[in-house]
């Protein structure tokens, strides 16, 4: 089953109201449907917080930390950093590669929201994992608004307490999506 066109219309939308483009890394991103047909040609790296991480998690990634702990485990690698969306990934991956790590590249397609569009839309019903390893149907989806850019049948979690660069975030969101 192909991924509901409306949805990833509208998930590119954000994507593009957020101003990903600013990082200039069109030709490091890397698509969604490049990573789930050959999963072993990557790295991922969760570039979320913690509490986002704590939600769920893309299988066998690992966090910005992990990856700078021993950055060399990785130079053979092509790693794919990723967020919610794409933009706190963008910037990750912007800041890794001005660091010299030339290997590392940013998910394109809406990234975790649309990594599960993706899987759902072909009958996963748990794209995802808990840090345990646990399958899962729950997305961090930043805000409360961006659930319905998931997967069929993933549940969105979001901020307990937003900082306040995240509530000025969802306010430009809301108002790219007419909410």
């Amino acid at each position: 089953m192909p991924v509901i066109p409306e949805t990833q219309t509208a998930l590119d939308g954000v994507v593009a109201s957020l101003g990903t483009s600013k990082f200039e890394l069109a030709d490091h991103t890397v698509k969604i449907v490049d990573i789930i047909a050959s999963p072993a040609n990557y790295t991922l790296l969760d570039a979320r917080s913690q509490e986002e991480r704590d939600v769920s998690i893309i299988a066998g990634s690992i966090s910005k930390a992990e990856f700078l702990e021993d950055p060399e485990k990785h130079k053979s690698s092509t790693v794919v950093c990723y967020c919610t969306v794409g933009y706190i990934s963008g910037a990750c991956t912007k800041e890794l590669r001005n660091a010299g790590h030339t290997n590392v590249n940013n998910m394109g397609d809406g990234a975790i929201l649309g990594y599960t569009l993706n899987k759902t839309s072909n009958g996963e019903k748990t794209p995802l994992v808990k840090l345990d390893g646990t399958p899962t149907n729950e997305v961090h989806t930043f805000m409360p608004d961006l659930a319905g850019l998931a997967g069929e049948g993933m549940v969105g979690k979001s901020f307990a307490d937003p900082p306040a660069v995240l509530e000025a975030a969802n306010a430009a969101i809301k108002e790219k999506l007419g909410l």
